[in-house]
């Protein structure tokens, strides 16, 4: 048995060592370089603080312009990421990175190998789905002079190391989603609250005090095959032999999350179900811009035929031509929500105003299972239908929330017009 620990004992072990300077101290290049890693180790930890994921920036595009369906290039943008380990991971620059490697980059250049070693992850040259990742590099620049006295010198005589940034691309095993069909409309969306933990989560609702996993979602099961501490993910990529099918940042990017301190209940009281809440919010936001943007005929697209689960607030853009958007009645069909068709009121409207603080008070809430015919809450902002009567052109929205959450849509005498307030239905005479 260890002998306790005695107050203000100092406790070595993990400590930082610096390399104690004084005149008359005969240096070598070893002591320097231990005083590099104390600084570096110093820097780690105030980055474990901070938290892991992305701070700004590393948003994943593709490159239109170098891209071809068998070789593709994605555009990254400038950014800053923090991983597991505490290192911040600075990209100063867009740059295009592509995602098969000719053999003239394996090994001549440290920006596309693992400088620091990392858990064996798969690069690839074909067709799947693929977690896009950045993660630290080292490598070397320039010569330094030396004093020539000794000849080992010459041979190591690097000028400087840089940190600096390297992109992964890992392979992401089919049986981790053998029960989706990568065919299918709703894919893209089932796999993305995959890596939310949506199954886990729905678990933990009947006994969260014993069903409350420690990690959950897919991403987090990638970390045994072979996505590092060191990694920071960016995106998810689908890839086949007709190219790129879709880049879908928020299924794997997450903003920074700091540390905890609530071990249990995960699913009611961690940090990581706020920021896992934004992610969805985006992530809807991500999708349904590329569906816009395929489709012919936006205003027949139905929620339902591409989204499995629906974000606990999201904004649908409507047509108004020229502008395209989508149908509100068509994409909401299937939906309980108010006004009831047979309503002679056509929707419920909203303050602008409001908008912020209803998104905000939505990300304390779950996402919604389409197939549950579950109640959610349509709205229009009443400023938007105005500047259309006046003929405006804007491009018409609506507002979804989650039916969890209180009507908000309560008219208020002297703060909404009256052409665009809410009515009680009638309950009759007595």
């Amino acid at each position: 048995m260890a002998t306790p620990l005695q107050l203000q004992q100092p406790l070595t072990d993990g400590g930082i060592r610096s390399v104690n300077f004084f005149n008359g101290r005969l240096l070598a290049s070893n002591d320097l370089s231990r005083e590099q890693t104390a600084r570096r180790q110093s820097d780690w930890r105030l980055g474990l603080a901070i938290g892991d994921g992305v701070a700004f920036g590393y948003e994943v595009d593709p490159d239109t312009l170098q891209s071809t369906p068998s070789a593709p290039v994605l555009r990254i943008t400038a950014g800053l990421a923090i991983n597991r380990l505490g290192q911040t991971l600075r990209l100063t620059n867009d740059v295009s990175v592509a995602l098969t490697r000719s053999y003239s980059a394996i090994g001549a250049s440290c920006i596309f190998t693992n400088c620091v070693p990392l858990a064996g992850g798969t690069y690839v040259a074909g067709a799947g789905l693929y977690l896009l990742t950045a993660a630290p590099a080292e490598t070397s620049e320039g010569r330094a002079a030396t004093n020539g006295l000794n000849p080992a010198n010459v041979r190591c005589n690097t000028d400087a190391t840089v940190e600096a940034v390297q992109f992964r691309l890992l392979a992401i095993d089919r049986k981790l989603y053998a029960d989706l069909d990568p065919a299918a409309s709703q894919f893209r969306n089932r796999f993305a609250y995959r890596c939310f933990g949506i199954d886990e989560g729905n678990a933990s609702l009947a006994d969260p005090w014993q069903s409350d996993p420690a990690t959950y979602g897919l991403i987090d099961a990638l970390r045994t095959q072979g996505l590092d501490d060191a990694d920071v993910p960016l995106a998810v990529v689908s890839w086949s032999a007709a190219g790129v099918q879709f880049i879908d940042m928020w299924a794997a990017r997450r903003a920074v999350i700091e540390p905890d301190g609530m071990f249990a209940l995960s699913f009611v009281t961690r940090r990581r179900r706020l920021v896992e809440a934004v992610a969805m919010c985006a992530q809807f936001q991500e999708h349904l811009a590329d569906l816009l943007s395929a489709s012919t005929s936006p205003q027949t697209v139905v929620a339902t035929d591409y989204f499995r689960y629906l974000p606990p607030f999201g904004m649908v853009p409507e047509q108004s031509l020229p502008l395209r958007g989508f149908d509100e009645a068509t994409f909401f069909a299937g939906f309980a929500r108010r006004p009831p068709p047979d309503s002679q009121q056509s929707t419920e409207f909203i303050d602008a105003r409001l908008m912020s603080a209803l998104y905000q008070q939505a990300l304390q809430h779950a996402p919604t299972d389409t197939t549950s015919k579950e109640f959610i809450w349509v709205y229009r902002p009443w400023q938007n239908v105005q500047a259309m009567a006046l003929g405006q052109r804007v491009q018409p929205m609506s507002i979804f929330a989650s039916g969890q959450l209180p009507n908000v849509a309560q008219a208020r005498f002297d703060m909404a017009r009256f052409d665009f307030s809410n009515y009680a239905a009638c309950c009759g005479s007595s």
